[in-house]
């Protein structure tokens, strides 16, 4: 049975069992963490930047304004995600910089295959197939009008959450971990 202070920042003494389920456990925290941050920094750089910024790609028009809040959003998760991972997740111990490298590089991936290609297909799915604008408010909590625009977010968000979890646990982490405990014992010897 594992406690409350080995659930949240592991230990030595627990199984490998134990450790999986642990990290199962501890991601979606971390993950709602992450994403809570991703969307909250959406949310405020969609109230600093209010017009759309125009252009074509591939014949067709777009909000590059959208491209901005992405990108500025992603950075804000990367360092949070970086930050959760690497302390409370996996507990690392590997490199810092390679492991940051290897990370912003999974997440730029992911960046591009669904914070740009997924939530630009839903914008423009949810635009021109159900007829709704972007800023269309869908409902309101407390006075926070929620719109098409921010629905679409959290529903990319969700998918982000599982491939980021999936690179994170079998490519960037793992992959660090077996090297920096192959790095250990040499050094002990």
């Amino acid at each position: 049975m594992m406690t409350v202070k080995e659930l949240v920042f592991g230990s030595d003494e627990i199984t490998p069992k134990q450790e999986n389920l642990r990290q199962l456990i501890m991601y979606p925290f971390a993950g709602v963490f992450t994403a809570l941050a991703n969307f909250v920094s959406f949310v405020i750089m969609d109230l600093i930047i209010t017009e759309s910024i125009d252009i074509s790609f591939f014949g067709h028009a777009y909000d590059a304004s959208l491209l901005i809040k992405q990108l500025v959003s992603w950075v804000v998760t990367i360092v949070t995600a970086h930050y959760t991972n690497r302390l409370f997740v996996f507990r690392s111990h590997g490199n810092y910089f390679l492991e940051l490298l290897g990370f912003a590089a999974a997440r730029l991936l992911s960046f591009f295959l669904i914070e740009v290609s997924l939530f630009s297909f839903m914008v423009y799915w949810v635009e021109s197939h159900m007829g709704l604008e972007q800023r269309t408010v869908l409902f309101s909590i407390f006075g926070f009008k929620c719109t098409c625009l921010y629905v679409i977010k959290i529903v990319s968000n969700c998918v982000l959450i599982l491939m980021n979890y999936i690179m994170s646990k079998w490519v960037v982490f793992k992959a660090r971990n077996k090297r920096g405990k192959s790095e250990e014992i040499i050094e002990d010897d």
